[in-house]
């Protein structure tokens, strides 16, 4: 009876595992839950062992379940490595990736990019091409890359995206502008000083969201400078009128310089950080690593702000 076990089943063993969820895992797999369900306790007869307990928060492996999952996990890739080496063998080639990300993208992540490993592709080759968000999007769409670290990002229906962090705008000034007491501002605080603004060129989508939300407020803003590089604002703040727009990465080198800044609360404007990739892109090594890469950003979480590219 342990003949009629297949790989597939192994992998529906593995997927109901990892997801924790009957839903989510017929969902990756692609069939049905009924299904799903019937497989899943065809599988514990043949073997006679219950691999999963069902309960209010989902379903969990049982403790022979977690035995009989890691053999299972390495059948898999020893399994998909065997035909992926000898595809490789066949074309004399080496699996690529080719990863955007933002030209100011931290270097922690960088290297958690760089070194994300997996037991499928050994000799897995990662291209990092650094851009502006908007340009990394229309490097997606045309296939020029596979990956994409963006913030922000407007919705692309050929673009799919899975966001990995939320941060706010800092609002950067001198000592005594009137804000310095405050804690955090709004936009409609903020709308009234004249703006060290960064370039429409940089972020078009947010650029023109937040000067949307100006128009929702009824005002106006009073941009006197626009910034492509954060370092030329602090050059710029010359009297304690000016505010300058900010990440809060190079906020916090701003108050090396001896600048304050505060958080801007807007539940419209926000630094969300994704990872995107094309919609139709069923490519198995895209999908590895990107569940490889969230679960190591999970464990290891970089600093507070991720790509935002701009100043």
């Amino acid at each position: 009876m342990l003949s009629h076990l297949k790989i597939r089943d192994l992998e529906l063993v593995v997927a109901l595992h990892e997801e924790g969820s009957i839903t989510q895992a017929a969902k990756r797999v692609g069939i049905s839950e009924p299904a799903f369900c019937k497989r899943i306790q065809l599988i514990e007869r043949l073997i006679n062992v219950r691999l999963f307990e069902r309960g209010h928060d989902g379903v969990k492996a049982t403790n022979s379940g977690l035995a009989f999952i890691a053999y299972a996990t390495e059948i898999i890739h020893l399994f998909h490595r065997a035909i992926h080496e000898a595809h490789e063998a066949t074309r004399g080639e080496c699996s690529k990736l080719c990863i955007g990300v933002s030209a100011f993208m931290p270097s922690e992540l960088i290297e958690l990019l760089r070194s994300i490993e997996l037991p499928l592709y050994r000799d897995l080759a990662i291209e990092i091409d650094t851009e502006y968000s908007a340009e990394l999007l229309t490097q997606l769409q045309r296939g020029h890359i596979d990956l994409a670290l963006v913030t922000s990002p407007p919705e692309i229906a050929a673009i799919t995206t899975l966001c990995l962090a939320t941060n706010s705008f800092r609002i950067v000034f001198r000592e005594g502008h009137p804000l310095a007491a405050r804690q955090s501002a709004t936009l409609a605080e903020v709308v009234k000083y004249p703006w060290v603004f960064f370039n429409r060129s940089i972020h078009p989508y947010l650029h023109d969201l937040i000067l949307e939300r100006v128009a929702i407020e009824q005002k106006q803003a009073t941009i006197v400078h626009h910034l492509s590089h954060a370092n030329q604002a602090t050059a710029l703040l010359t009297d304690d009128a000016l505010v300058a727009w900010m990440i809060p990465t190079e906020a916090i080198h701003a108050a090396d310089h001896g600048l304050v800044n505060l958080p801007l609360l807007d539940e419209h404007i926000r630094l969300e950080t994704h990872l995107a990739t094309r919609a139709d892109n069923k490519s198995r090594l895209v999908s590895e690593y990107v569940r490889r890469f969230v679960t190591q950003m999970n464990l290891h979480r970089p600093p507070e702000q991720l790509s935002l590219p701009i100043m």
